[in-house]
C-alpha cells in the first residue's frame, strides 16, 4: 500500500475522532499532526507543550528528567484530562506524544470509548539517519521538543513497544479502530505517504 497521505486523510478519516501520533522523535509526528488539523479541523494537544506547565521549574531538557517515566506520566496525565473535555464538547481531538507504550494507548482508546468517538493511531516512520538529522536541528531556544539528542531517540527506541490494535479491541469493542503507518521520510506533505492500514 502507498497512498497520498493528505488525500487518505481527507476521505478516511471521520468527523468524531480521537487520533493519536505515535513513533520516535524527529519522525515528524507533530507535522503529520498539523497538517491533519489543517485539513480536517481537528484541536490538537501536544505534550511537547504540555510538558512545560507540568514540569515548571525544572530543566526537561535534562535526560534523567525526559527519560523518568514517572514524570512522563505525568503530563500524558494532563493531556488524557483535556482530551476528555474537548471531546465532551462534541469535537475531535489531536494528542501529539510519542506513546512508546501500548498501555498509554489503551489509555487514550479509554476515553475515545467514553465519548464514543473513533480511535485513531497514526504511526509516522521514517530512517533512523533522517530521524537523527532533523533532532540535531533542534534548539533549546527555539523550543519544540526536549528530544535534542541522539540518546533522547535511543530512550525511547528501547522502550517502543509494537502497535497492537487487537488487544485495544478486545479492551473497547464498542469503538472504531485505525492504524495508520505513514512514511515521513521526506520534508513535506504531498511526499508523505500511507504505507500500512488497519481498520477494526
Amino acid at each position: 500500500m502507498r497512498e497520498p497521505f493528505c488525500e487518505f486523510v481527507k476521505t478516511e478519516l471521520k468527523a468524531r475522532t480521537l487520533l493519536i501520533t505515535c513513533g520516535l522523535p524527529g519522525t515528524w509526528k507533530t507535522e503529520t499532526a498539523e497538517e491533519i488539523a489543517k485539513i480536517k479541523g481537528f484541536s490538537i494537544l501536544r505534550t511537547d507543550l504540555i510538558r512545560l506547565e507540568v514540569l515548571k521549574g525544572e530543566d526537561v531538557f535534562d535526560e534523567k528528567v525526559a527519560a523518568d517515566m514517572a514524570k512522563r506520566l505525568s503530563v500524558y496525565d494532563e493531556m488524557f484530562r483535556r482530551a476528555a473535555a474537548v471531546l465532551a464538547n462534541n469535537r475531535s481531538v489531536i494528542l501529539d506524544a510519542t506513546f512508546v507504550t501500548q498501555e498509554l494507548r489503551r489509555r487514550a482508546a479509554a476515553i475515545a470509548a467514553n465519548h464514543n468517538a473513533a480511535f485513531v493511531i497514526l504511526q509516522t516512520r521514517c530512517s533512523e539517519e533522517v530521524s537523527l538529522k532533523r533532532i540535531s536541528k533542534r534548539t533549546k531556544e527555539e523550543y519544540e521538543s526536549n528530544a535534542l539528542t541522539p540518546e533522547a531517540y535511543y530512550n525511547n527506541k528501547k522502550k517502543f513497544e509494537p502497535v497492537d490494535i487487537g488487544d485495544l479491541k478486545k479492551a473497547f469493542p464498542s469503538i472504531e479502530i485505525v492504524h495508520m503507518t505513514v512514511d515521513t521520510e521526506h520534508d513535506y506533505p504531498e511526499d508523505w505517504y500511507v504505507i500500512g492500514f488497519e481498520k477494526i
